[in-house]
């Protein structure tokens, strides 16, 4: 594992607040565990939940009892982190305070999040719910929204499920009931009474997990039910295989609905938490599921008709490929978290001037001209030599990646960058400025503002120093139809 990029991921479950943001963390760690290191930080875990963590990731943190209101809480994780470690945090309790902790160790933070309660400073903000608006976000420049159904967080089955045929399952009709994994108000009971007393019905499928806490009433009415069925912590794959013989499902507005949906039927889902406000009126609103309460109200139950035009509406929100993007997504973070400085050599010249000759770099450049070799060679040289001038090279998991000038004068410096072809649409530039301008205002600590020209038509150029901070200045008068970005420098901490 020394060789993969580690992975933190954190959240907390048990029975008074379910397993929701253990069970999609986990999902998102079966995505990317081939890649990456996993490590899965949680406090007191129960022994079930241990197991369940196990069998999915690399390692596990248990973490002591710490409440948020705690001054300790924010600097929970600070012994397992570094600049090179990717931190996923879900939860409500990870609030602005305790991100920008993380983020000033110089991790690349990722948040999933469904309630936008609080600013975010994490690089990224995953929110697998429908329907949400990145104006419902508070964010820093640089963090990227991943919104919606397009990114869900399914487990490896319901992938492959969400792929596949759905046809209508053989009679008779078997019916899945699922709210949550822990489901503290025992909606479970109160839905499968209801339920046994319509007629029609061959068996009720009853799914609990592990956090579970009303067990003995349930069973103690099941023994009187011959045909409900109780599960209890089933496997992602013995669950897929439940729902794909249930042409009907009622759960919680929650991830298991997200799960029946992709594997497809006739949903109907009860919101069982606050929180869930947002899914249902998605999952309600577009059709992929409807209200448990029109369910209660029918007095037959829906047929094949109803199961095929339901399944046709959710086939176009879930197409099993959200794994396909995230891993995308978290390629580009870990490219990140490898880039590395180092000061400009003579060895460099000849790469540099083939990076500077790029028909695309040239295009973008002030002077579009082809440059000879003895003109970079004179210009290297100089430039190296000038204490005025810093060139740095960013290496990125051990190749030469891009190329980051400062030009110095009094307390301003001047930056341009350029991104070799091969790292280019990776998301490196911002974290480039950033982690250029971090190593500069160290080692000159008199400076006070960086300032940048752009191009107008150079939009990825605009986007990073955007996304890195920066403002709008007045044009400078050499060039006064390009863009001006500055940025104000904060003087460096003492160490």
């Amino acid at each position: 594992m020394t060789n993969k990029t580690r992975i933190i991921f954190r959240a907390d479950g048990n029975s008074r607040i379910g397993l929701g943001h253990v069970v999609r963390s986990l999902a998102l760690a079966q995505m990317l565990r081939e890649e990456f290191e996993c490590v899965f930080a949680i406090q007191q875990p129960g022994q079930a939940l241990q197991e369940q963590i196990k069998q999915v990731c690399h390692g596990l943190i248990i973490l002591p009892a710490c409440t948020p209101e705690e001054d300790r809480f924010i600097h929970e994780l600070e012994a397992y982190i570094a600049p090179d470690v990717l931190v996923v945090l879900d939860g409500y309790t990870f609030g602005t305070a305790y991100q920008q902790n993380l983020k000033s160790k110089g991790c690349l933070l990722i948040c999933i999040d469904d309630i936008h309660a609080y600013p975010f400073v994490a690089d990224v903000v995953l929110n697998q719910a429908g329907g949400v608006e990145a104006a419902a976000y508070t964010t820093a420049t640089y963090t990227k929204l991943l919104l919606g159904p397009t990114y869900a967080l399914l487990r490896h089955p319901f992938l492959q499920a969400a792929k596949a045929t759905r046809t209508f399952p053989a009679a008779p009709l078997r019916v899945l009931l699922n709210m949550g994994g822990a489901d503290p108000e025992n909606h479970t009971l109160r839905v499968a009474q209801s339920i046994s007393q319509w007629p029609g019905i061959s068996t009720i499928e009853v799914v609990v997990g592990s956090a579970y806490k009303h067990r003995q009433e349930l069973q103690q009415w099941l023994g009187q039910q011959p045909n409900c069925i109780l599960h209890q912590n089933l496997s992602a794959t013995a669950m897929c295989q439940l729902m794909q013989v249930c042409a009907l499902a009622v759960t919680s507005a929650s991830g298991i609905a997200y799960e029946y949906a992709a594997v497809g039927g006739m949903l109907y889902i009860l919101q069982t938490a606050a929180n869930q406000q947002a899914l249902y009126d998605f999952l309600t609103s577009t059709g992929i599921a409807r209200p448990y309460e029109h369910l209660e109200k029918q007095t037959t139950l829906p047929e094949k008709q109803v199961f095929d035009e339901q399944v046709a509406v959710q086939r176009q929100h879930f197409d099993g490929k959200s794994d396909i993007r995230l891993k995308q997504v978290f390629d580009a973070l870990r490219l990140q978290t490898s880039l590395r400085l180092r000061v400009a050599t003579e060895n460099d010249m000849l790469l540099l001037h083939q990076w500077n000759n790029d028909p695309e770099v040239r295009s973008r450049s002030f002077n579009p001209e082809p440059i000879s070799l003895e003109s970079h060679s004179h210009w290297f040289t100089a430039k190296l030599a000038d204490p005025n001038s810093i060139i740095y090279l960013a290496i990125v998991e051990g190749e030469p990646a891009a190329q980051l000038r400062f030009e110095l004068n009094s307390t301003t410096a001047t930056i341009s960058y350029l991104i070799s072809k091969a790292y280019r649409g990776k998301g490196l530039s911002h974290t480039l400025l950033l982690k250029g301008i971090g190593k500069l205002n160290h080692q000159r600590p008199g400076l006070r503002i960086v300032e940048g020209l752009v191009q107008p038509e150079n939009t990825a150029s605009i986007r990073a120093f955007e996304k890195a901070g920066f403002l709008n200045g007045t044009a400078a008068p050499q060039h006064p139809g390009a863009h001006r970005y500055v940025l104000e420098l904060t003087p460096p901490k003492e160490v």
